[in-house]
């Protein structure tokens, strides 16, 4: 079930970037703009529940040059927003100059600052299950483009 199938935009940080002066309108905060697409895997299966429940595909489509930023970007605001778990979450993104290929991103703990976990993130292909399974949302999803 798609939960989600939008723009999702992220403006940066509340009140701006923390080197930026009271008042000062030469530094705003940056714009970043993904299509987003959730879904919910788990409605409709009978006794066996998938072990990622959630999967978000995303493409950025920021101004600018293409690359594979969305996690890097908006991964923690996203799963914050949507109540997502990293651990059951399987993030895909579209590869920015070949649209019907998409890789996972794997999200390994880096270290905690105190707050919150900081992640680095590593690409791989899909795999072949993972394509099967997506296969309507996949083909669908790199036709909006």
């Amino acid at each position: 079930m798609v939960i989600y199938d939008d723009i999702y935009q992220w403006k940066g940080p509340e009140g701006g970037c923390k080197e930026c002066a009271a008042g000062d309108t030469r530094h705003t905060p940056w714009l970043i703009t993904c299509r987003l697409r959730i879904i919910d895997l788990a409605p409709g299966t009978t006794s066996v529940m998938p072990l990622k429940r959630h999967v978000v595909l995303a493409e950025d489509i920021s101004d600018g040059p293409r690359r594979r930023i969305c996690a890097e970007s908006l991964g923690r605001h996203i799963f914050c927003e949507f109540n997502l778990s990293i651990k059951r979450t399987l993030w895909i993104e579209c590869d920015p100059f070949l649209k019907e290929a998409f890789h996972a991103a794997h999200f390994t703990p880096a270290y905690h600052d105190g707050e919150e976990t900081i992640y680095t993130i590593t690409w791989r292909p899909l795999l072949h299950a993972e394509k099967n399974t997506l296969k309507t949302h996949l083909t669908t999803f790199s036709e909006t483009t």
